[in-house]
C-alpha cells in the first residue's frame, strides 16, 4: 500500500478539531467551527464554486421564460461554436457522461433550443446544433454571462486572474490527466 503524501501549505497547518457550533457574540446566527476544512483546497474550491453559481443564478440565471444555469448554459456555448458536433463529443468536452447529458438535451430540443439530425454516415449518431431560438438565446445570454465573468474576478488584479484561470486548468487537467484547455 502507498503512502500518503502528508497535507503541504494551510492544509498541514489546520489543526484537527471537531465540529462544534459556537454561539455568536451578541445573540446572533451560531457560527459552525469549519475544523480543519479553511485550510483544504477542495472546500474553498467548493466554496468559491457555490459563490461563482449564486452569483450566476442571479445575474445570469432567467431570460425570455427560461432558466439558464451554468452546465446549460456551457452547453449552449459549446454547441454554438461546434455546430454538427455529436453527443459523445459534446459529453467528453463539457464533462458529463452521456445518461447525464441526455435529458438536458432532450429538454433543449422539445423547447426548440437545440436541433438533432441523423449523420449521413452513420444513422446511430445525431448532429447537435442550435436552433436560430438557440442562436439567438446565446447571443443574448452572452452579455450576462461576460458581466458575471468580469464580477467573479473584480477584486483581482489582471496578473492574479491569469495565474487563476492557469491554475484552475492545471489542477483540472493533473486530475483527469489531460489539459481541459
Amino acid at each position: 500500500m502507498a503512502a500518503k503524501k502528508p497535507l503541504s501549505g494551510a492544509a498541514a497547518e489546520a489543526p484537527v478539531a471537531p465540529v462544534a457550533v459556537v454561539q455568536a457574540g451578541g445573540g446572533g446566527e451560531p457560527r459552525v467551527d469549519r475544523g480543519p476544512l479553511p485550510g483544504f483546497y477542495g472546500y474553498n474550491l467548493r466554496i468559491a464554486q457555490t459563490a461563482v453559481f449564486d452569483h450566476f443564478a442571479r445575474t445570469v440565471g432567467h431570460i425570455d421564460g427560461e432558466d439558464i444555469s451554468p452546465g446549460r448554459f456551457s452547453l449552449l456555448a459549446l454547441l454554438g461554436a461546434n455546430p454538427g458536433i455529436n453527443q459523445t463529443e459534446l459529453s467528453r468536452a463539457v464533462g458529463l457522461d452521456k445518461s447525464t447529458l441526455t435529458p438536458a438535451l432532450d429538454q433543449l430540443v422539445r423547447k426548440g433550443i437545440v436541433l438533432r439530425a441523423r449523420t449521413a454516415n452513420d444513422r446511430r449518431t445525431y448532429a447537435l446544433s442550435l436552433s436560430p431560438k438557440g442562436r439567438a438565446l446565446l447571443d443574448r445570454l452572452m452579455a450576462r454571462v461576460l458581466s458575471h465573468e468580469e464580477a467573479i474576478v473584480a477584486m483581482l488584479s489582471a496578473g492574479e486572474r491569469a495565474t487563476l484561470l492557469r491554475l484552475l486548468k492545471k489542477i483540472a487537467g493533473g486530475l483527469r490527466g489531460a489539459d481541459p484547455g
